[in-house]
């Protein structure tokens, strides 16, 4: 109980700065909304048309934003699903996107804070022993009512797959 009592008192502090966001976490409230879109998944010489689902919310006392992402189409999945953590880390201005999905993978994407509405996020990992790395280009619509994504996974340092998304807040 002590240590619960500690704990609380250290903590009381920050979550009253919380009411004075850093301009990169309140550059989160973009994402904020339902998006909806469609678009591709490509691997090798296969494409398929996809439909896609982007709901966030904020969490974490306004510091954080959380999603999830449902796509049909992928032949083989009848749905893939994701769940997104998002936040600002103050201390190397980048911001993490940690994603768990239905397929098994855990990924932390990281970008450079950006004053654009351009972000780039990275995760390099391994893939069945071999290098990974996947690239997410993402561009905001100044007005954040559309944003363009694609996705770029790459195994041993050759192309492995495609996804490009239009969505549109609704």
């Amino acid at each position: 109980m002590k240590t619960l009592l500690t704990l609380i008192t250290v903590l009381a502090p920050l979550t009253a700065a919380a009411d004075s966001l850093p301009k990169p976490v309140q550059g989160l409230d973009c994402l904020v909304g339902t998006w909806k879109g469609s678009g591709t998944a490509a691997m090798g010489k296969d494409k398929a048309k996809i439909d896609a689902t982007w709901t966030c919310k904020r969490v974490s006392a306004q510091w954080g934003v959380m999603c999830t992402f449902h796509v049909t189409g992928i032949p083989g999945v009848a749905a893939y699903e994701e769940t997104d953590l998002m936040g600002y880390e103050p201390n190397t201005n980048t911001y993490h996107w940690y994603a768990v999905t239905n397929a098994g993978e855990t990924h932390d994407h990281v970008a450079k804070a950006s004053d654009g509405n351009t972000l780039q996020f990275v995760f390099e990992g391994t893939q069945e022993g071999k290098p990974f790395k996947e690239v997410i280009d993402m561009d905001m619509a100044k007005d954040s009512k559309s944003l363009t994504g694609r996705s770029e996974s790459f195994v041993a340092g050759a192309s492995a797959g495609v996804l490009e998304l239009k969505l549109r807040k609704s």
